[in-house]
């Protein structure tokens, strides 16, 4: 009798974190469908913003890993702090919808998850789901303003290194800002040519990596993480100076049939390169903690 007695208490107990956490689910749908709307049309079509639902999609995937901490019963719930964080985020989210300015509108909705999670549940779910929730801030795209301060200094890094590179080779090249002349041949460094796509590329597979992979020596993860931006910065500095050559080489129709292959050939090295680096410090750092032989073995 007393097992039928404690069997709906224990449904009921069972199901409780999906009462507690779905009408918390729903509302965030209301409010950020129209929000990710907005991304989509105003900036992840377009090719230098597409891996904007790519992260959206990992960050959801990396939640729903450690969905467990949402099961618990809270524990060390912190509701000043939590609401010192969600009370920013509406602020963020209300001036970014009155003023349709999509990035605060994007961004508003990392502190809010957070302070849910410290008034909701508490310290070991803030904790467990920080990484996941802060990696949605890669989603959120730069307006073209600020973009273009970080854009036009790398394209002219970019382009002054391939113009030392091929002068020293000998070939007849020169530079007027990023626009390189080889030859008969005018060639502009573009956007996609700045190698702007690539670092936001690998330094998000590289935050994953260490996430997920997590390196035995805190050293290991600082060095992937720091290498990984001239990674890929050698990996474009390398497609733009084939696509040099192959234009001045094999005239300009061959360049534009080589500038796509050039691009996956800059996505295969830069991946390459990083995981050649990770097994490489791997190996480093297991000969580092190999334990001395002792002396007596030595002198058998």
């Amino acid at each position: 009798m007393s097992s039928v007695m404690e069997a709906p208490g224990a449904a009921s107990h069972r199901y409780d974190p999906i009462v507690r956490w779905l009408p918390v689910a729903l509302g965030l749908l209301v409010m950020y469908i129209p929000t990710y709307q907005h991304m989509w049309m105003m900036y992840w079509h377009n090719e230098d913003n597409a891996h904007g639902p790519l992260i959206v999609a990992v960050a959801v995937w990396l939640m729903w890993r450690r969905r467990e901490v949402l099961q618990e019963p809270p524990q060390h719930v912190k509701p000043l702090l939590g609401g010192l964080l969600i009370a920013f985020a509406l602020i963020c989210y209300v001036i970014g919808r009155s003023q349709s300015f999509a990035q605060p509108d994007a961004f508003s909705q990392i502190p809010l998850l957070l302070g849910l999670l410290l008034v909701l549940q508490g310290e070991r779910a803030f904790r467990a789901l920080l990484f996941p929730v802060a990696f949605l801030a890669l989603s959120v795209s730069l307006p073209r303003t600020l973009l273009d301060f970080v854009l036009i200094p790398l394209k002219q890094y970019v382009s002054a290194i391939v113009e030392q590179v091929l002068y020293w080779a000998g070939y007849p090249i020169g530079r007027s800002g990023v626009v390189l002349n080889i030859g008969s041949y005018q060639l502009l460094i573009a956007d996609a040519c700045s190698g702007l796509n690539s670092m936001v590329a690998l330094a998000c597979v590289g935050l994953l990596y260490v996430y997920i992979a997590r390196p035995p020596r805190f050293a290991h993860a600082v060095l992937l993480l720091a290498l990984a931006l001239p990674i890929a910065m050698v990996a474009n500095i390398l497609r733009v100076l084939t696509l040099v050559l192959v234009t001045y080489h094999w005239g300009d129709s061959a360049g534009h049939a080589f500038h796509d292959y050039a691009g996956y050939a800059e996505i295969v090295f830069a991946f390459g390169a990083f995981f050649i680096l990770d097994t490489l410090l791997r190996r480093v750092f297991r000969n580092e903690q190999r334990p001395p032989i002792p002396a007596a073995s030595l002198r058998q």
